[in-house]
């Protein structure tokens, strides 16, 4: 099913990482203009700085207490699991404008031995070694709070000095540190918005209203502190090669910037949000008549330490859920403990 790779996916990926390049330098010094634009949306928004004491790193993983945990648990119905992480694959995987997939290479395998190069170990046993290189966030990954920004400050009101050379202040392993366990739900917008497709067309902007209608055609109540797994159908794009499957990473469907939004994840305490695309939300959005790339990274994860893991496969687990009703269940995952690290691969399980 995952074996698949989407023709001229090298030239697609080269064409969306000049888009983006070009939208970020294009649109009067992007940089500029979207720092100018988030401080201007978010200056009565929902701020957790300081919420949960100095020095805090994980945000509104403090939300999952063992009280969270235990509805977790509660949820579980059958036992049956389903692990969440892509394929990590040699040269293969969609990726972020300007990541490259991950690089696998063998160091040690039956060539060495019947080449002469290596004796095999004392009693006869023999073993294989490799090696990888890789974006941390190039395969299903968390992201650290301090890994998107804008001002001056990142997550808790720290200097973005700390960023350099490695990530000094809440990096992805305080997150890996404290893990993400609880109640989940799906809220399936590919298969409610999608019609015959069960994905979403792109360049959609899933709305508050969206995520409502699809928990109430679902039959499930999104409860406070609820880790919300979202489907737009995007990633599996990739893997398909029918022709009108293209797979473009800047006109991917997610999540829209609103203020009524931001202000309903406030309320309702969510923790995290994972999602089947590269980065929870629409890339490039217009809000107000600016250009603001990846908004909802700046007001969710530095403003209230909202964790997003992105790049999810969520197939599997949609079609059982509607097959059997059932949109809530256990979630559990944790990051790779990479000190400094902007981001980590992750493999969360979902227990029914």
């Amino acid at each position: 099913m995952l074996t698949k790779r989407l023709k001229g996916h090298t030239g697609g990926r080269r064409l969306a990482l000049g888009l983006i390049t070009g939208t970020m330098l294009g649109v009067a010094g992007a940089a500029l203009a979207a720092d100018s634009a988030m401080e201007r949306m978010q200056a009565d928004a929902p701020n957790n700085w300081g919420k949960w004491g100095d020095g805090d790193e994980v945000g509104a993983l403090n939300y999952l207490d063992a009280d969270q945990v235990m509805r977790g648990t509660k949820a579980v119905r059958s036992g049956e699991t389903f692990t969440l992480q892509i394929p990590m694959t040699h040269g293969k995987g969609p990726v972020f404008p300007g990541r490259v997939p991950t690089m696998h290479y063998m160091a040690q395998d039956e060539g060495i031995y019947a080449s002469g190069k290596s004796d095999v170990l004392a009693g006869g046993v023999k073993f294989s070694d490799d090696v990888a290189f890789m974006y941390l966030q190039g395969t299903t990954h968390v992201d650290a709070l301090a890994h998107a920004w804008y001002g001056d400050e990142v997550y808790g009101g720290v200097s973005a000095d700390s960023t350099i050379h490695g990530h000094t202040q809440a990096d992805v392993a305080a997150l890996g540190e404290r893990g993400i366990v609880g109640r989940g739900v799906l809220l399936d917008v590919g298969r409610h918005m999608g019609n015959d497709s069960d994905r979403l067309a792109p360049n959609t902007c899933v709305t508050l209203d969206d995520l409502k209608a699809t928990a109430e055609a679902q039959g499930v109540t999104v409860e406070k502190r609820d880790i919300l797994l979202l489907r737009t159908g995007s990633i599996p794009r990739f893997y398909e090669e029918e022709p009108d499957a293209a797979w473009d990473a800047m006109s991917e469907p997610g999540l829209c910037y609103s203020q009524a939004l931001v202000e309903w994840i406030d309320e309702m305490e969510i923790p995290a949000i994972a999602a089947d695309n590269l980065a929870v939300e629409k890339v490039v959005q217009q809000i107000d008549g600016d250009t603001v790339i990846i908004p909802l990274h700046g007001a969710l994860m530095r403003d209230m330490g909202v964790v997003l893991t992105e790049i999810h496969w969520l197939e599997a687990l949609a079609d059982d859920s509607a097959e059997d009703g059932q949109y809530s269940f256990l979630f559990v995952a944790a990051p790779l403990k990479m000190e400094q690290g902007t981001g980590a691969p992750v493999n969360p399980v979902v227990v029914k």
